[in-house]
């Protein structure tokens, strides 16, 4: 069982500590779906991306056993040792947010979703369930 929330401003405004806690709080209404492990996942700063480039900087993934508090207090702590700003804006921005109970698989960041693609973060993805296909899945995907 899990609990799933996302959060989509557009052309509204907002800036990332604010796109924060909408997720935290959707994940607190919906964490009796789950309470062994959570995660979240955010769009980026565009300030990151390099100037001479086109390109977006992949979304932020934050994944952490335990409670909701615990992803709270982890992604902040991450926010402090990196570069991301709390107050950077977004006019539109995506968010999504994942609370996990574990059916399949033990309570481990590795396991809690948003699952990604790869290093790049190119394709996240949350559910609710088994997969019990997954190594199918692994095989048309590459």
């Amino acid at each position: 069982m899990c609990g799933i929330f996302a959060y989509l401003n557009y052309n509204v405004d907002r800036e990332r500590r604010y796109i924060l806690q909408v997720l935290f709080n959707g994940l607190r209404r919906l964490e009796y779906r789950g309470y062994d492990s959570a995660g979240i996942a955010i769009d980026d700063s565009s300030a990151k991306c390099n100037s001479n480039s086109n390109s977006t900087p992949p979304p932020l993934v934050f994944r952490q056993e335990g409670n909701i508090e615990s992803l709270v207090k982890s992604v902040y702590k991450e926010v402090e040792e990196t570069e991301v700003n709390l107050e950077d804006r977004f006019g539109t921005h995506a968010g999504i947010a994942h609370t996990r109970w574990a059916t399949h698989g033990e309570p481990a960041p590795r396991n809690s979703h948003p699952q990604t693609s790869g290093p790049g973060n190119e394709f996240l993805v949350v559910h609710n369930g088994v997969i019990t296909n997954y190594e199918v899945a692994l095989i048309h995907s590459e």
